[in-house]
Order: structure tokens, then C-alpha cells, then sequence
């Protein structure tokens, strides 16, 4: 896929175009010839929040220190703690 890259001024002026073209890839505007933005499907935007939420979460994992006792835990034990976890306080 090759990134599009379009002049905010043109965006201002054909903007129904470039959404429609932004619905099929990603377009990139530009302010003084400079990348300001990028406009893309829902899907896709959805699809990028979740990569960066999981690499997120995964840069966190790697950076907590190894609990000796986390090792002895069973997956049931885990889930349990989870579920109190999402379970608002006092309810």
C-alpha cells in the first residue's frame, strides 16, 4: 500500500474526495509540506488502536519484576483474580 499525501488546502477543498479515498487507504494530510494527520477507514483505525493497545501492554508485562509466587499460580487460580478484579468494589 502505498501512503497518499495531500495538501491540507486540497482536503478543504475536496473533502468529500478524500473521505471517500480514505475510506480504501490511508491518506495523509500535510500542512506547509509537513505530515499533520492521517485519515483512515474505522476498521483500520480500530485495527491500529489494538496493535498499539497490545504492544502497549506487552512493553508494561515485560517491564513488571518476576514474582516467585505468580509462578505456583494455576490458570484458575488467574482467572479468579481477574474476575474479582473486574468486579466493581462492594457489589
Amino acid at each position: 500500500m502505498t501512503e497518499k499525501f495531500i495538501p491540507s488546502r486540497e482536503v478543504q477543498n475536496h473533502f468529500g474526495a478524500v473521505l471517500d479515498m480514505a475510506k480504501r487507504e490511508p491518506v495523509t494530510v500535510t500542512q506547509y509540506g509537513r505530515p499533520v494527520v492521517t485519515l483512515m477507514s474505522h476498521e483500520l483505525a480500530q485495527e491500529a488502536q489494538r496493535a498499539l493497545a497490545g504492544r502497549r501492554m506487552g512493553e508494561f508485562l515485560r517491564a513488571l519484576p518476576l514474582v516467585d509466587a505468580a509462578e505456583s499460580l494455576s490458570e484458575s487460580d488467574i482467572n479468579t483474580l481477574v474476575h474479582e478484579l473486574r468486579e466493581p468494589a462492594g457489589l
